[in-house]
């Protein structure tokens, strides 16, 4: 795996590519946290990851470490820079299997609407080197489509866990 270059969360905001979706979701600010930090379970929503693991020190705090295979030749290493139950999570990328990337940021904001609805957005900042750069110019829509579609994911994978 390739190291990549650490950035802290609002570098997003400046990222050379940037993707983000918004949805208002029928759960609690502390249901979306709570699904946020169940790694395990990414792969039931989130439907570009085949697989998510946490390492190294298990607990559930900035520091803490995840490792997530996107297909079956890429796979990340993120650490958890933003960790603010029912507010904010987010993480940096530290090392990658793919090729050309850089920089990686990602941060999810949790806004509570009442009523038990919660808006939730996730922005995503990469930074790649040509040829990445050039196919992420190329795929910013579908990233953006990609987040909306997990997040649109995410309110029914809730609801389900309520059930279990």
């Amino acid at each position: 795996m390739a190291t990549l270059t650490r950035q802290p969360p609002e570098w997003i905001d400046e990222a050379p590519f940037q993707a983000s979706a918004t949805r208002e979701i029928d759960a609690t600010p502390d249901e979306v946290f709570a699904a946020l930090a169940d790694h395990e379970t990414w792969p039931e929503w989130f439907d570009s990851i085949i697989r998510a693991e946490r390492f190294g020190d298990l607990n559930e705090c900035v520091g803490s470490k995840r490792r997530v295979f996107i297909n079956k030749r890429v796979a990340v290493d993120e650490e958890f820079n933003v960790w603010e139950p029912g507010e904010r999570w987010g993480f940096v990328v530290l090392s990658a299997t793919m090729p050309g990337l850089r920089s990686m940021v990602e941060l999810v904001t949790i806004d509570d609407l009442g009523n038990d609805r919660t808006s939730v957005t996730y922005k995503m900042g990469i930074e790649g080197k040509f040829p990445l750069s050039l196919l992420l110019k190329g795929a910013k829509g579908a990233m953006g489509k990609n987040l909306g579609a997990a997040l649109d994911n995410l309110g029914p994978h809730i609801a389900k866990g309520r059930t279990a």
